[in-house]
Formats: structure tokens, sequence, C-alpha cells
């Protein structure tokens, strides 16, 4: 039987906040994309559907999107930081998955996570 967990996040000021209940997050992935690579991010190994995550702090984010513009890249307003990505209603599949930014949770520790390399830069 597996055992769910709720965990928080927030961007750096807080105006973001979002919460995530999933599996215990074990693991992170590394994309070479452009945004990504130039972000140095570590992201959710994982998809979470729109059940899993809740979001507050709507109004305070931004959107950035490029190439295919199937990717919502959600930043602060405020602080700039990118909480998480949302994989539009353009995209063929995962259309409402979110992944998050793993440096914005709360009590993981991204460096220590098992990280998987992924090609982006490929799509």
């Amino acid at each position: 039987m597996s055992s769910t967990q709720t965990y928080r996040g927030s961007c750096h000021c807080g105006a973001v906040t979002f919460t995530v209940t999933c599996e215990p997050i074990t693991k992170g992935i590394r994309c070479n994309c452009s945004i990504c690579r130039r972000r140095g991010l570590i992201l959710s190994d994982r998809w979470f559907t729109p059940e899993q995550i809740s979001v507050a702090g709507t109004e305070a984010l931004a959107l950035y999107q490029f190439g295919d513009r199937y990717m919502n890249h959600w930043f602060c307003k405020t602080c700039g930081v990118y909480p998480f990505a949302e994989v539009n209603a353009l995209s063929p599949t995962k259309a409402g998955q979110y992944r998050v930014n793993l440096g914005c949770v709360d009590g993981v520790d991204p460096f220590a996570l098992e990280i998987r390399l992924i090609d982006g830069a490929s799509y």
C-alpha cells in the first residue's frame, strides 16, 4: 500500500504558495532544454494532476511560453522565482498536469535526491 504526503511550497517572497499531495518525493529531473538549462533547476520527476496540486496567489503569477507553447512556465512577478510549469490545452498529452520546482518545496533538499537527466532540447 502506498502512502501519500502533503508538501507545501512557495516562491521566494511567499506571494505564490502551493500544496502537492503525492507519494514521497525521492527523485528529481534536470532538463537540458534552453529554459531549464538556464534556470539550473531540479523539477519533480513525476507529473501532478490538478487534483494533486492546489495553488494560491495566482494573481502574482506571470506566464512565459516559447517553442511549441505547450508548456506554461509560471513565475512570480515579485521575486521572479519559478515554482512550477503546467502543460496547457494545446498539448496532445498531459494537458493540465504540473511539474514543480523542488527547490520551492519545504522540507525537500533537491540536491540530496536521485536526479535523472531528460533530453528536453530534442522535443
